[in-house]
């Protein structure tokens, strides 16, 4: 055989043959469809031209008949005239916004917001020295530096075996 001989795929002739097949397939049922319905012919206006718009409109009116749907309802081609609206000259005086007063709680409350808290500036007088030596000397802290160790630490395979 002749395509034995080429270094193709067998897979990718039987694809192409497929894609050949379809191609004519869809071709004969095109012409198919052509001899059933012939174009709408194209609207020319007094000066001669053809009109795309028409064209486009009369394929639409053939296509719904074809299919049975009823024809769109007619546009209105001017917005309906609406009666004119009464100018007024009068000028609104500018309104202040109303101000929210506050209660005496709520009062309290912003005064307290506004305050530096003591706490803060106890923590911030505190020198990060005392802070890690209070840590250090929690019971929990012993805690955390196993874990961490174990996290942080080689791995099991690169540890000597020493036991305690």
């Amino acid at each position: 055989m002749i395509f034995a001989a080429l270094p193709i795929d067998p897979q990718a002739i039987i694809i192409f043959i497929a894609v050949i097949f379809a191609a004519v397939k869809a071709l004969i049922e095109r012409g198919q469809k052509n001899k059933e319905a012939s174009p709408a012919p194209l609207v020319e206006d007094e000066e001669g031209e053809i009109d795309p718009y028409e064209s486009y409109e009369s394929e639409l009116q053939r296509q719904r008949e074809e299919m049975g749907i009823p024809p769109p309802l007619p546009v209105r081609s001017q917005a309906p005239q609406l009666a004119p609206t009464p100018k007024v000259s009068i000028i609104p005086a500018a309104v202040k916004p109303a101000r929210h007063k506050l209660s005496r709680e709520e009062k309290a409350a912003l005064e307290n917001l506004r305050l530096p808290s003591r706490r803060a500036r106890k923590e911030s007088i505190i020198s990060t020295k005392a802070r890690v030596k209070a840590h250090l000397s929690s019971p929990t802290a012993a805690r955390e530096a196993l874990l961490l160790a174990e996290v942080f630490g080689p791995p099991k395979a690169l540890k000597t075996d020493v036991r305690f």
